[in-house]
């Protein structure tokens, strides 16, 4: 059965697969905004959800796979009845869990700090579920935002 929209018509699961290059990030950007807005999300929690869907975009399109070879990137983008979006992001690059990574200390000196962390503690503070797998030799990242984050 397919999940209702506000207006409780069916919204069919979309997907979207491009190379994995920064000139096709506005793609992917408008390609889940648009889904946001037709679920009504507010222009704040859309602009949280750029924010998360960037980091993890780029981190795939930088790291993922060797600069010679960009593979390829999926979105799986479902809206469900309670007005959630389920958000799949799927690679074939390396082998990588961001969820793994230690949380920044935020307590040290900013020029003290080591570089990096910061955009996976990012993505943790604002989406309402996150979850990493490795399936089929593919990078699973799920992610799902309600429409009002909780404080």
């Amino acid at each position: 059965m397919l999940p209702l929209s506000n207006n409780r018509e069916p919204i069919a699961p979309n997907r979207l697969e491009l190379p994995a290059k920064l000139e096709n990030l506005p793609h992917f950007m408008a390609f889940v905004c648009e889904q946001a807005r037709q679920f009504d999300f507010t222009d704040k929690r859309t602009l949280e959800i750029e924010l998360v869907l960037e980091e993890a975009l780029v981190n795939v399109i930088e790291y993922a796979y060797p600069t010679a070879q960009p593979g390829r990137l999926i979105l799986h983008l479902e809206g469900k009845a309670d007005g959630k979006l389920h958000l799949e992001i799927r690679d074939r690059g390396i082998s990588f869990n961001p969820l793994e990574r230690a949380a920044p200390d935020l307590e040290t000196e900013l020029m003290e700090r080591p570089v990096g962390g910061l955009g996976i503690f990012l993505m943790k503070e604002l989406t309402d579920g996150l979850s990493w797998h490795r399936e089929n030799d593919e990078n699973c990242l799920s992610i799902i935002f309600e429409p009002r984050h909780a404080d």
